[in-house]
C-alpha cells in the first residue's frame, strides 16, 4: 500500500462500461492543470500499449490463448480476444492476471512526489485498488444508456454489451463506495457542471501541491 502523503496526491476515476469515465477524466485534467501540477494514467491506453508493444506481454497471451487471437501480421485481434474472453469466465481471469499487474505497476510508479495523479481505471474496484487513493470519482448512467452506448458506438450485440456489464462489480455497489459521482446521463454541460465542482474541491484539497 502507497505511504499517506503519496495516496492523497492520488484521485481514481472509475465506473460502469460506457459511462462516460473517459471524458469526465480528460475534463477534470484540463480543469486541474490550470492550478495545480497534475499527471492524467488511463488503464485502458497502458492496456493497449502492452498490447501492442510488450513482446513478453504478447507471448503470454499466445501462450494462454493460442495463435489464433492473433492476425497474420502477429498483432493481437482485439475482437477475437473480447469475445472469448467475455463468454468465459475463466478466460478472462487469466487476461486479467497477465494485464493488471502491469498496469497497477504503471499507476503506481507515476503516483507521489508534487504531482496529482489522476488515473481513469475501469476496474479499479474490482483489484483492490481504492485504498491507493485519497478520493474516489465515480461515473454512472442508467443500465439502458449503458446497453445503447456499447450497442451504438462500440457495434457490439446486446447480448455482448449485457455480459460485458455484468462481467463487472455492480454499478450501484460502485456509487456506493464513491467520493464523488458524476451521471453522465444529462445533457454534455450538465456533465460538465457536474465536474467542474468536483474540480474546485480537488483544488482546495491539493491546491498546496508544489509546482
Amino acid at each position: 500500500m502507497l505511504e499517506t502523503e503519496q495516496r492523497i496526491f492520488s484521485v481514481g476515476i472509475t465506473g460502469g462500461v460506457a459511462t462516460g469515465k473517459s471524458t469526465v477524466a480528460r475534463h477534470l485534467f484540463e480543469l486541474l492543470r490550470r492550478t495545480v501540477p497534475v499527471e492524467l494514467f488511463s488503464s485502458d491506453f497502458e492496456a493497449r500499449r502492452l498490447t501492442d508493444s510488450d513482446l513478453v506481454v504478447q507471448e503470454e497471451i499466445k501462450a494462454a490463448f493460442g495463435v489464433q487471437v492473433f492476425d497474420s501480421a502477429g498483432n493481437l485481434a482485439r475482437d477475437r480476444l473480447r469475445d472469448l474472453v467475455f463468454h468465459d469466465g475463466a478466460a478472462r481471469k487469466v487476461l486479467e492476471s497477465i494485464l493488471h499487474p502491469r498496469i497497477r505497476e504503471a499507476w503506481i510508479s507515476r503516483a507521489g512526489g508534487d504531482r496529482l495523479l489522476l488515473a481513469e481505471i475501469p476496474l479499479l474496484y474490482e483489484t483492490g485498488a481504492e485504498p491507493y487513493f485519497g478520493r474516489i470519482v465515480v461515473t454512472a448512467c442508467s443500465h439502458a444508456s449503458q446497453v445503447e452506448r456499447i450497442v451504438v458506438e462500440r457495434r457490439l450485440l446486446k447480448e455482448l454489451a449485457e455480459q460485458i456489464i455484468q462481467a463487472q462489480m455492480d454499478l450501484e455497489e460502485k456509487i456506493r463506495r464513491a467520493d464523488w459521482v458524476v451521471w453522465t446521463d444529462c445533457s454534455p454541460g450538465i456533465t460538465a457542471q457536474q465536474v467542474n465542482l468536483i474540480s474546485q474541491e480537488v483544488i482546495e484539497r491539493y491546491g498546496g501541491v508544489r509546482r
